[in-house]
């Protein structure tokens, strides 16, 4: 029988995060401050209570995965401490020559980013190096990748693994690419809420609405932490990017500014209210409609929440077993993808039927990118042993193998008559 393995964290973590984000979102209703600052509060506040919870409670800063011992076990090496604050830099000018170089770092909606990396990034430069002397006196490997590209510009050593220097440059990489779009998408979230917060009355969708609307805002906060947080004294460090072309590329088809082709059938989200005109002559199916869209997004930000400090896309940072991925390995994907379904019912459509049939098969092939992507995710994960137990566990345990085992006494049931039927009509055509 296989157990399942222990989850990197703890749904109380995630809860003490959603509870947070309410307190504050309730705190900053009302003070006219730029919507960045009030993102960077709500993120920051999510983030300081679950790392407190992370940290008294549960004590992750001492798992082994950490790569740190308990006290320092060397002395301060100025000259290693250089080499890997210049390695650090390093890779932030680049990402910075990046954000400046392409296009698309210059549309509006990135304007609420780049006042926010303002007010973020001195504190973080100042800190770096004080964080970095105190994780290279624990570090069982000191000499890491930041020493390695510090000793590169430094001394012109070219350093020995250049497979260490790809995954580091691919896990800079994904944090380069979501934190932007996540922060974007939380402003966007945070205005739309406050926004639906002031109305007077809220009817049936606008109620649905608003409470859609916060669940993305949950959604895109716990990113924004998660991206912002890869610290290995949390133990929400990188472990592994995913190494493939191919997993990159049915990822990063589902975000801004590739998922265009799928903004061709698609350019909707599960705010808006086609379901509702649709079913306007059956109220109580409006209502039922309703619930099954709002259940469905509850799960996919239950899983979202259920990483508390460690979401993150293309990134292995800890494999999470609890919550809905107790019961299935890809909830938010199942959960997103049908709640697409229930919103956009593409088989009705006034065009006719060809359009429906159409615009169905443009959502499956989406959900089919969703397939893809999950797909890909299992085959990185699966280097770790710790994800080959989980699948064995869902395997045996999950919802599906449940559903399976609950139906095949009523199988065997139905069965038993037909065969004895087909018994009796041997037995007389012996006869």
């Amino acid at each position: 029988m296989s157990l399942r393995p222990s989850s990197a964290t703890t749904q109380l973590t995630g809860a003490a995060g959603v509870i947070t984000v309410g307190i504050a979102v309730t705190i900053l209703r009302e003070p006219a401050l730029p919507v960045h600052v009030k993102a960077l509060f709500i993120a920051a506040a999510a983030a300081v209570v679950m790392i407190i919870i992370e940290t008294a409670l549960f004590r992750t800063h001492c798992n082994p995965s950490t790569g740190l011992t308990s006290s320092p076990n060397r002395p301060f090496s100025l000259e290693r401490t250089i080499r890997k604050v210049t390695g650090l830099y390093a890779t932030f000018s680049v990402i910075a020559a990046g954000y400046w170089f392409f296009p698309v770092y210059r549309r509006p909606v990135f304007d609420n980013f780049w006042p926010a990396i303002e007010l973020v990034m001195p504190c973080v430069i100042l800190a770096a190096p004080i964080y970095i002397a105190f994780i290279d006196r624990r570090l069982r490997e000191p000499e890491d990748t930041y020493a390695a590209i510090g000793s590169f510009i430094l001394h012109g050593k070219v350093p020995s693994d250049m497979g260490q220097i790809g995954q580091h440059a691919l896990g800079w990489a994904v944090k380069a690419f979501f934190l932007p779009l996540m922060f974007a998408y939380m402003c966007g979230s945070l205005n739309a809420f406050l926004t639906g917060l002031q109305q007077d009355e809220l009817g049936r969708l606008a109620l649905h609405r608003l409470i859609v609307t916060f669940f993305f805002l949950l959604d895109v906060s716990f990113a924004v932490a998660g991206y912002s947080l890869t610290l290995r004294i949390l133990d929400t460090h990188v472990r592994s990017a995913e190494p493939t072309a191919f997993g990159w590329f049915v990822c990063l088809l589902c975000y801004d500014p590739f998922v265009v082709v799928m903004n061709a059938y698609f350019s909707r989200d599960v705010l808006d209210n086609n379901w509702f005109a649709l079913l306007a002559a059956w109220p109580a199916l409006q209502i039922f409609w309703s619930a099954a869209i709002l259940i469905c997004l509850f799960i996919y930000v239950w899983s979202t929440v259920s990483f508390g400090l460690r979401f993150s896309n293309l990134t292995h940072r800890g494999i999470i077993t609890s919550g809905p991925y107790r019961f299935v390995k890809h909830p938010a994907y199942i959960t997103k993808n049908l709640a697409w379904w229930l919103v956009s019912l593409p088989f009705f459509n006034e065009a006719g039927l060809a359009e429906g049939l159409r615009n169905s098969l443009m959502l499956l092939c989406i959900n089919g990118v969703y397939l893809l992507r999950a797909w890909t995710e299992e085959r990185h994960l699966a280097r770790d042993p710790t994800y080959r137990a989980y699948q064995d566990y869902i395997h045996e345990h999950g919802l599906w193998a449940q559903v399976i085992r609950s139906a095949a006494p009523i199988g065997a049931a139905l069965a038993s008559p037909l065969r004895a039927t087909g018994a009796r009509s041997d037995d007389q055509s012996d006869r």
